[in-house]
């Protein structure tokens, strides 16, 4: 994508995006929005988390099992165990997905993925929840110390 005076948006043939301005957005002004109240604790579902290092199966055939990425994230399957709101399950294309995993090649199959927008959000309230809690230790720590 560009305008008259560069290209503002990459798509990559690994699927990486490239963003001109390095910024992602989404509507969030409160005229379109309703029935709006804080957010529960995300503590303990951030907490449950197992973040896992993987190569996946479409590059290691690509590149090659030394040469292919290594990424980090997180496993669909074990993520909606305690956290199922992240999860979303997609229809699979058998062209496309199959070249990761040849279940992916049956009519009707589906292959999961993680929402990793809401649990940047689910994240920034678990760190806002850490910070309160280290103030109020700091707090007592100097109550202590007098």
């Amino acid at each position: 994508c560009s305008d008259g005076s560069t290209t503002r948006l990459k798509v990559w043939s690994d699927g990486d995006v490239q963003n001109h301005d390095g910024t992602f957005s989404a509507l969030s002004d409160s005229r379109i929005k309703q029935n709006i109240v804080n957010a529960n604790s995300q503590w303990t579902d951030i907490k449950a988390l197992v973040f896992k290092n993987f190569k996946k199966k479409d590059d290691v055939a690509k590149y090659g099992e030394g040469s292919a990425p290594v990424h980090m994230g997180l496993i669909a399957q074990e993520v909606e165990t305690t956290s199922p709101n992240l999860v979303k399950e997609y229809a699979a294309d058998a062209e496309t997905d199959g070249l990761m995993h040849d279940d992916f090649k049956v009519a009707g199959a589906t292959v999961k993925g993680i929402k990793y927008s809401i649990l940047f959000m689910k994240a920034t309230k678990a760190l806002q929840e850490a910070m309160a809690r280290i103030e109020t230790l700091e707090t007592k720590v100097t109550a202590l110390e007098s």
